[in-house]
């Protein structure tokens, strides 16, 4: 920085420092004009400024005029200076004197933060100035927007700005302007867009011509809406599809080869997850790193614990589904209880990488990066899960073994070691699945027990062992329970999908699609 430079700064701060002592007047009007020379400033430290008085924490010290920043917890006033941003401490409320505003200072200063935004800031931040701007509906900013939109090469800022400015000319421009901005605003889906078509069709003061337009308009944007929301709902049922698939494929190989009802798979979903924290953790500076190196570690870890349930407690259960279902059982509460105590009963968070967070616009449309990430890895693991099974030594041996396992043995196939690393594959994947889901929810000890549930049902709607009908049943079952939501409620639509799989399964016990082979015709 050069000496001009910080001479123009300390410059713009000394004058900053006058107008904000300027503010302790009871004069509310004297108050507007001294936050529009605040506005004027446009530097980072005045939009800091109108931000605070907004927000109520400018305070003056009586003693000696300073300006300070204030935290108010727990009844207490943490002070910090407000130009060097060092600490004060605790400093008593008498000794301070705070910025006091009204309603129409408080609307004056949302115009203004806004307008300091549209000019600075990230794109995130602008676009989001430029929203505020459509709902406050300020026709002073509409000078700013034109200069903007004359320098900007931005699409995705110069259609905000270009909404913005439709949305002002729209309630103040002009008969022509007003027609003309009416039917661009036409089909746009934003909630205050919306209103403002709906206040303009209904405002019997104005001009027949710009009701029938704005009625017109809004009627667009009612059916865009419905549309939007039919897509979000077949979304969020894709997205929970994708979890369900995510968390049932490991079961379904389990379940359908070995014949073991795992209730301690959803343990194995919970330790990937662990997996996903810990390399965080190990790799604290690199997110996106982190996420994909976790990925092999829990499908090898959750693998190898898999191995040891398989060889320790398992194999000497096979054919003894009751015994099986209660020492995994007790064997999910005993991992649960480890990790508690490794790692506290608190939950952790795992987080998502630049390029899974935020949300991704289509329109109107807004779908969240991590679901669509989710949905896309889904597809991928379910795809090369398929290619092992279909194309490997391991995955032929594997379904000659779930086809007729006398008929494989007799062929020279070990059955107890495909046994062994097919519940080791059936782990991994399943930690897999806790990676993913460490990106959509929080990582603790209960994480399995909210999928055991979902995961059973998958596997036996789609066919027990069948990983096609695994495939159908857990994107049939996510969309049935979305599309059910809006209309009877969350738990509801939960309990009338419990309720169709229990009459499902009275007509076909064996899924949609059953196993073929001489066993499973047994």
């Amino acid at each position: 920085m050069t000496v001009t430079n910080v001479n123009f700064l300390l410059a713009d701060n000394n004058k900053l420092r006058d107008y904000i002592l300027e503010l302790d007047t009871k004069d509310f009007n004297e108050k507007i004009i001294t936050i529009e020379n605040i506005s004027q400033i446009k530097t980072d430290l005045s939009l800091k400024t109108l931000k605070s008085i907004l927000e109520g924490r400018l305070f003056i010290r009586k003693e000696d005029r300073k300006i300070i920043l204030v935290d108010i917890i727990k009844r207490k006033y943490n002070a910090y200076d407000f130009f060097q941003e060092t600490e004060l401490g605790i400093v008593k409320k008498r000794k301070l004197k705070k910025i006091k505003i009204n309603n129409q200072i408080r609307n004056i200063l949302n115009s203004k933060i806004a307008m300091l935004e549209l000019t600075s800031g990230t794109t995130e931040q602008k676009i989001k100035a430029i929203y505020d701007i459509i709902k406050e509906g300020n026709p002073e900013v509409l000078k700013i927007i034109n200069e903007l939109l004359s320098e900007e090469k931005n699409k995705e800022l110069i259609f905000s700005l270009n909404l913005a400015k439709n949305s002002i000319l729209a309630r103040f421009g002009n008969q022509t302007e007003k027609l003309k901005a009416i039917a661009s605003l036409a089909g746009n889906t934003n909630n205050d867009i919306v209103n403002i078509l709906r206040t303009i069709a209904e405002d019997k003061s104005l001009d027949k011509n710009i009701k029938i337009e704005a009625n017109n308009s809004l009627q667009a944007s009612l059916r865009n809406i419905k549309f939007n929301n039919i897509i979000k709902t077949t979304f969020f049922g894709l997205s929970l599809g994708s979890v369900l698939l995510l968390a049932a494929i490991g079961l379904a190989i389990t379940f359908g080869v070995v014949g073991v009802i795992n209730m301690a798979h959803g343990e194995l979903i919970m330790l990937g997850a662990y997996c996903a924290y810990v390399v965080q953790q190990l790799i604290p500076n690199n997110i996106s790193a982190s996420i994909i190196i976790s990925l092999p570690v829990a499908f090898v870890f959750t693998g190898f614990v898999g191995i040891l349930i398989e060889r320790v407690i398992v194999k000497n259960l096979y054919g003894r589904p009751l015994e099986t279902l209660l020492a995994t059982f007790g064997l999910s509460l005993i991992l649960q209880q480890i990790v508690r105590s490794i790692f506290s009963p608190l939950n952790k968070t795992v987080y998502s990488p630049e390029w899974m967070s935020g949300i991704t616009r289509i329109g109107g449309l807004e779908l969240t990066n991590n679901r669509i990430v989710i949905i896309i890895f889904a597809l991928l693991i379910f795809l090369i899960v398929i290619y092992i099974l279909k194309k490997t030594i391991f995955g032929m041996q594997m379904r000659a073994v779930t086809q007729n396992r006398k008929m494989a043995s007799a062929m020279g196939i070990n059955t107890k070691k495909i046994d062994m690393f097919t519940f080791a594959f059936g782990s991994g994947v399943a930690g897999v699945a806790g990676v993913a889901l460490s990106q959509i929810t929080n990582v603790g000890p209960n994480l399995g027990q909210n999928y055991i549930i979902d995961s059973f049902m998958v596997v036996v709607f789609g066919g027990v062992g069948n990983l096609f009908g695994t495939f159908i049943g857990a994107f049939g079952l996510g969309l049935g329970n979305k599309l059910l939501e809006p209309y009877v409620g969350a738990i509801v639509s939960k309990i009338f999908i419990l309720l169709f799989i229990i009459i499902f399964i009275q007509f076909r016990p064996k899924g949609l699609f059953s196993l073929k082979g001489r066993v499973a015709d047994e």
